[in-house]
């Protein structure tokens, strides 16, 4: 009898995990007695969250590791590559080059197919060329993306990224830089949706796998701006417990990084 394939294996719902923690913190440690999570369909921001009557626009970003990171910047790099050999315009070696940690499309994305006709038009028009001037693609107080050709030798489009800074396994370190970078994305998208200051959460899904609680508490220490927001949540390790809000995924635990509230706020209690 051939075997049958086994499924696919369903992909955690990042989202829907971080407001259930949330939510499951509020009630079971923080006294509140109801709170409604309620999707927004056209985001930013992600949810609406109703605790005890008080509403609070709600975003949630994972923290991953800059290793996770490069691994976008060299998927972007092939999408490149693959859109500019089906073109048969690649003649060289060209540089993707990320300052920085600016947000990187996926390249079914909106964003993404634009971002990949601008290079290719830029590929086709300097084929032919020895070497070409930098291009810059994008800018904004997060980073900025660029493209150049290196030399005409080779069939080649490679990753030149230049972060923050770079540390040598230093977990807090690191979290310094994504928990930065998530507090000026978030905070500029919710600005540009016109949520104010001290009115939004921000809803932190650890993905980084290796951060203990007081890695999160010591790199929040270093972190500006973060008191734009009303709170900052932690969504931390897994648990048994059950997803109440969504069935489907897994449960998790939670703690305030920071709050407004003072009865919230975990990192004060310290």
């Amino acid at each position: 009898m051939k075997d049958e394939p086994l499924p696919a294996r369903r992909r955690i719902n990042e989202e829907h995990v971080s407001v259930d923690s949330l939510k499951h913190a509020l009630i079971s440690r923080f006294g509140c007695r109801e709170v409604h999570i309620d999707p927004v369909e056209h985001d930013p921001p992600d949810f609406i969250v109703t605790a005890d009557g008080e509403t609070f626009p709600a975003e949630v970003t994972s923290i991953v590791s800059l290793q996770e990171y490069n691994a976008k910047c060299d998927d972007f790099a092939k999408a490149i590559r693959d859109r500019a050999d089906s073109a048969g315009v690649l003649f060289g070696k060209y540089a993707l080059i990320i300052t920085r940690l600016p947000h990187i499309p996926r390249p079914a994305s909106k964003n993404g197919h634009q971002l990949l006709d601008t290079i290719v038009s830029y590929i086709n028009a300097t084929q032919q060329r020895e070497a070409s001037p930098e291009l810059q693609l994008t800018r904004d107080n997060l980073g900025e993306i660029s493209i150049a050709k290196l030399s005409a030798d080779g069939l080649s489009i490679g990753v030149l990224w230049t972060p923050l800074c770079m540390w040598e396994g230093d977990i807090q370190s690191q979290l310094v830089t994504l928990i930065q970078h998530a507090v000026d994305d978030k905070r500029r998208k919710l600005q540009n949706a016109e949520v104010g200051p001290q009115k939004a959460l921000l809803l932190l899904y650890d993905a980084f796998a290796y951060a203990e609680p007081i890695d999160a508490f010591e790199a929040m220490r270093q972190v500006n701006g973060y008191e734009w927001f009303h709170s900052i949540f932690w969504v931390a390790s897994f648990t048994d417990r059950k997803n109440q809000t969504y069935p489907e995924d897994p449960g998790r635990n939670g703690f305030f990084l920071f709050s407004i509230n003072p009865t919230w706020n975990d990192a004060a209690r310290r």
